[in-house]
């Protein structure tokens, strides 16, 4: 442990000539000539005090005179900077032994010892706010000197806790603090009484005495002798004991004589060990002997003070040990038991534990170092620092209206970037305008593009690697329409409100959307039409500091922000943003609350964040925490990535805009190629460039072809070795004859024999526009992209279940309908009446559930969809009853299914495509299977009904469900109609309508249960046609609306009439089948094996 001694007074005897010297001389220095000079001073070794006394009394006695020192080097800057000159003055050759010699003849020791105080003085960096030196004067006073004072503000015990950000200037602001306060030794030059004495006296005979002349300076020397001769005696071990009352007497200002004190700067380093349990007796070791009078500065201390989670690892058990041994030490302190000054400082005080915390609360002081900044006063002297160090031509005097000026112009800029002030960023500031003006003028404050560019060097320089790392990374090369989809613009919109226009309310958007959904690219295209924005990107994993995986992320997020603040206007962008900010855990206890907890403290801020525009993305909405999207924090924009027909054929157009080679086809038959493998505008762009690098390549393999005229045989079956499956693609796209093909397929060799054919159809390519795209490239791009181990499964099942669509109409079989993350899915469903299984009424099968976590979501759906089931048998007897309101529906169908079970089998190998939107199709296929009423095979359909509806004949209202826009998609490239939930019909775009009532297909919204019977049921020829005439009818309703076009007259009240007559001959059919099973239950002769559909046929006829 380092022993050092408190402040004391030190008087050096000078003349005043030499004391005016000194100062004038330092001052005509520059801030680096200050600070090169005191180097120097503090490595000077002066000789021996025997061989410098023999020197000077041989010059006395030689000379008759004492030696003069006039410190020519030192006021000459010119000799200063010159070392041959200092050689030769000094005629020595090494450095360090020529200013040695130039201080030994330049100063003497008085002088040395003055010089050294002045440009400390001078040179001090640092700045320690006036309200914290009157607590530390007053701690060292009562705590350190053992004084007794009535001051209320005098804490209780010796803890203090200064806290604050990074940056802010805790740990220097406490160091300096303790050395000024405590250490610091006040150098005071006084005039040397015998020079002066000499003077006074001179005009007088021999035998004045001082006393009759001076008698005030008389006394002032006699003061100084007592003095000197009892600061003497109090260094001198045995006599200060003796006299020590004497000394007491005599010294009247106690500060003179300075105390020992044990010193040191505690860190995590001193105490964090692997060794279990070691870490409290290490820290405790630090702290030094109890009854020594110590001051400990103890570093980052929330890791000694910290608190511990709950669990039973080593690292819980370690911090555990620490916080013990951290409470008894304190409460030794307290009870005056432990002699100890304790200064901590932290920016992390927050993960303090509670009953540390609470002592520096109840017992100690706690400093925020932040808020001193905010008094001009403070803020003035760092100002004042920072520019004494430069040469500038522009003087600011401390008590200046400039100064004060400045002040106010520097806490306006903090404020308008939502910036905290902190000597460190005040400081820079300065410092990059002055390199960049070579002046600091006030009129620079007001000049926001000089401002601008000022801060991004602060920002280089504070967080250097950092910077480098996250700023402007992101790639600009777009253009604004290469962008296709309206999202664009309510993102531009919440950018441009930030930006321009001060909108509080816009500070950022969560983009949500399945991978390859343009997420990114969108922020990327309105970047490069806003060159003047920068940008940061990075994501959570990239923010992770091995050496503090959850801390260190917390603390990187906040320096990503300051960045931004600083260089605004700027848009952050953060991929993964699930794990920036996910759902906090119920206790608060999980690591990644900090980072989450960090992240909204952010967002809202004391001062609201001033253009710097957060954009997160993700496509797990689900686990992002609520928080951070609710009013007034950050909007959601859903970039489904499914598009518009209009968007698909932009997209397409741009890819093939500046390519040589001419297509042989239209962009639809793009779109039919790229059906089922193509969701999203990632999905086309990265098919279509597929088919264009293969036509490309394929290009530039024949003319290479052509130019083995001349080869041998074996160089030209080593080439096609080499590129065979390119040479099969030229062949597929000149379509060379099918036996070639074949023959080169069997055997390599044959590609020799055939050379001069293929030659011949191929020597009119001789640039890019003769090399086609035809469809052949297409089909390739389809079938490489196909075998994709990401997308293979997915493009299998969903052939599988294409094939398995119903070929005509039957009885419980219907197409449903579901959606993930990607796309939509079909969901067939085949629904039987089987025997009574294990008392279930009711049987869902198609997936199992599991009891893993990570299969939870699976789980939901298949209970989910089992209580749809359920669900649907009610709302079917529901509807029935209203039909029927003098027969219990309920009692008929329980006597009717007590043998039988309704199995539903869902053909789909994604199970969580099911849930409550099969609620309409398990339905439809229950009143199928119990009344033997075929479906039509031309739809699909989506909702959850209720059991019940808004008014008693509207049984089954229906639910709004999610994923409708990527079901219709899916539905309509198979089947001509789609059945959605009313409110989720209205929010589909007119434009994505049009686009399937122009190919005949139709999107039909859904209110409640009895408005699918006139549409649905598939009964008789005139039924059926009567529905067709309505499809079309409708169609052409709908689109001359769209264009609001002439209207054809009566045609809406037409759609109306033929619904009521359908849905009338729909619920007569229905009812007629329910009577045939009333007659077949009262029936007391009925046959008990009679099948289901026979019941039909004899009860209705005999009826």
């Amino acid at each position: 442990m380092a022993k050092r001694h408190t402040k004391e007074k030190k008087y050096i005897a000078l003349p005043e000539e030499a004391i005016h010297k000194i100062e004038s001389m330092v001052k005509t220095w520059t801030y680096d000539t200050k600070a090169f000079v005191r180097s120097r001073l503090n490595q000077y070794r002066p000789p021996n005090p025997l061989i410098s006394l023999l020197k000077n009394f041989f010059f006395f006695a030689f000379f008759m005179k004492r030696k003069q020192k006039r410190m020519n080097i030192l006021n000459n800057p010119q000799i200063l900077i010159d070392w041959k000159k200092r050689f030769l003055y000094s005629g020595e050759i090494n450095p360090a032994a020529s200013w040695n010699r130039i201080i030994e003849k330049e100063l003497t020791t008085p002088e040395y010892h003055y010089l050294i105080a002045v440009l400390d003085r001078e040179l001090t960096d640092l700045h320690v706010p006036v309200e914290l030196e009157k607590i530390f004067e007053k701690i060292y006073r009562v705590h350190i000197r053992k004084e007794h004072l009535e001051d209320p503000d005098v804490p209780k015990a010796p803890i203090m806790l200064i806290e604050g950000t990074s940056g802010s200037g805790k740990s220097a602001t406490a160091k300096e603090a303790l050395e000024k306060v405590v250490f610091r030794n006040e150098v005071i030059p006084t005039v040397d009484w015998r020079k002066k004495r000499d003077e006074i006296l001179g005009g007088y005979s021999l035998f004045t005495q001082l006393e009759d002349v001076d008698p005030e300076f008389a006394m002032q020397i006699a003061k100084k002798k007592k003095t000197d001769f009892y600061l003497r005696l109090a260094k001198i071990p045995i006599l200060k004991w003796i006299f020590r009352k004497r000394i007491m007497h005599n010294l009247t200002d106690f500060e003179d004589l300075g105390i020992l004190v044990d010193m040191s700067v505690i860190t995590p380093n001193d105490y964090q060990t692997a060794l279990s349990g070691e870490p409290g007796n290490y820290f405790k070791r630090a702290m030094g002997h109890p009854k020594v009078t110590s001051i400990r500065h103890i570093e980052e201390a929330h890791s000694a003070f910290g608190k511990s989670g709950s669990g039973s690892d080593g690292m819980e058990k370690q911090q555990r040990t620490l916080i013990d041994t951290s409470n008894i030490v304190l409460d030794e302190i307290i009870d005056g038991r432990r002699d100890c000054f304790i200064i901590a400082t932290s920016d992390q005080s927050h993960r303090f534990d509670a009953a540390i915390y609470r002592r520096f609360v109840e017992k100690g002081v706690i400093i925020d170092i932040s808020k001193y900044w905010m008094n001009p006063e403070n803020l003035k002297k760092i100002i004042i620092l920072e520019i004494r160090r430069y040469q500038i031509p522009t003087k600011f005097k401390p008590d200046s209206q400039q100064l004060d000026a400045a002040a106010d112009k520097i806490y306006a800029i903090f404020r308008e970037r939502s910036l905290k002030i902190t000597p460190a960023y005040v400081r820079k500031l300065i410092e990059s305008i002055t390199s960049i003006q070579g002046d600091f003028v006030l009129e620079f404050l007001d000049d926001a593009v000089l401002i601008r560019k000022a801060f991004q060097l602060v920002a280089k320089n504070v967080y250097g690697e950092l910077y480098d790392k996250v700023v402007d990374q992101m790639d600009r090369n777009l253009n604004w329409e290469a962008y296709v989809g309206d999202i664009k613009d309510k993102f531009s919109e919440m950018a441009n409100n930030c930006f321009h226009y001060g909108v509080s309310e816009d500070k950022g958007v969560v983009l949500t959307g399945p991978p390859g959904s343009g997420k990114t690219y969108l922020v990327r295209t309105w970047l490069s039409s806003n060159r003047k924005v920068h940008d940061i990107a990075t994501s959570p994993s990239a923010l992770q500091d091995p050496s503090s995986p959850v801390h260190g992320a917390v603390s990187n997020l906040e320096k990503v922000y300051d960045i931004a603040k600083m260089i605004a206007p700027t848009v952050i962008f953060f991929d993964e943003g699930d794990a920036l900010a996910p759902r906090r855990s119920g206790t608060g206890g999980h690591p990644s609350d900090a980072l989450t907890n960090k992240f909204l403290n952010i967002i809202d801020g004391e001062i609201p964040l001033n253009k710097v525009f957060t954009v997160l993305t993700t496509n797990r909405l689900d686990i992002l925490d609520p928080a951070l999207i609710r009013s007034k924090r950050l909007k959601t924009l859903d970039i489904s990535g499914h598009m518009r027909q209009k968007d698909v054929f932009e997209i397409i157009k741009k890819q093939f805009e500046n390519v040589p080679h001419p297509r042989q086809f239209g962009v639809e038959k793009i779109i039919e190629t790229a059906q089922g493998i193509c969701n999203t505008p990632a999905d086309y762009t990265s098919f279509t460039e597929k088919a264009i690098a293969l036509c490309s390549t394929e290009f530039k393999v024949l003319l290479k072809l052509r130019d083995l005229k001349s080869s041998t045989q074996d160089e030209k079956y080593n080439f096609v070795k080499l590129n065979f499956k390119t040479v099969l693609g030229i062949l597929d796209a000149i379509k060379a004859p099918p036996l070639i093909k074949s023959k080169i397929k069997h055997d390599l060799k044959n590609f020799v024999e055939h050379y001069d054919t293929i030659l011949e159809n191929v020597n009119h390519i001789s640039r890019e526009h003769d090399y086609p795209i035809v469809v052949a490239h297409l089909e390739s791009a389809r079938r490489e992209i196909s075998q994709s181990p990401t997308r293979k499964g997915t493009i299998q099942l969903n052939e599988f279940l294409e094939t398995e669509l119903s070929q005509e109409p039957q009885v419980g079989f219907i197409i449903g309908v579901g959606a993930n993350d990607l796309t939509g899915m079909l969901l067939p469903i085949a629904t039987s009446l089987t025997g009574r299984v294990e008392n279930a009424p009711i049987i869902v099968t198609g997936a199992v559930a599991t009891p893993s976590a990570e299969t939870a979501q699976m789980d939901m759906a298949v209970k989910m969809t089992n209580q749809s089931a359920q669900e649907a048998l009610t709302m079917v007897k529901n509807y029935i009853q209203g039909l029927c309101p003098d027969i219990s529906i309920p009692w008929l169908f329980g006597d009717f299914l007590q043998r039988y079970s309704i199995h539903h089998q869902l053909l789909s190998a994604s199970y969580n495509v099911g849930g409550p939107s099969a609620g309409y199709a398990l339905a439809l296929n229950t009143l199928s299977v119990l009344l033997q009423i075929p479906l039509c095979n031309d739809f699909g359909i989506t909702g959850a009904p209720w059991t019940k509806g808004v008014r008693k004949d509207e049984i089954g209202g229906s639910v709004i469900i999610g994923g409708h826009r990527k079901k219709t998609e899916k539905v309509l490239l198979y089947l001509r109609r789609m059945y959605m939930p009313l409110l989720n019909y209205q929010d589909l775009e007119p434009e994505f309508l049009i686009g399937y009532w122009q190919r005949d297909k139709d999107i039909i919204a859904v209110t409640h249960f009895a408005d699918l019977m006139s549409e649905i049921l598939f009964l008789d020829k005139a039924h059926n046609e009567m529905r067709e005439d309505l499809i079309k009818k409708r169609i052409k309703y709908k689109t001359e609306k769209y264009y609001d076009s002439q209207n054809t007259p009566d045609l809406k009240e037409d759609i109306i009439q033929a619904k009521k007559i359908m849905r009338k001959r729909a619920e007569d059919e229905i009812l007629k089948r329910v009577n045939a099973i009333r007659f077949y239950l009262q029936d007391p002769g009925r046959e008990k094996y009679i099948s289901h559909e026979k019941i039909f046929q004899t009860y209705i006829k005999a009826n």
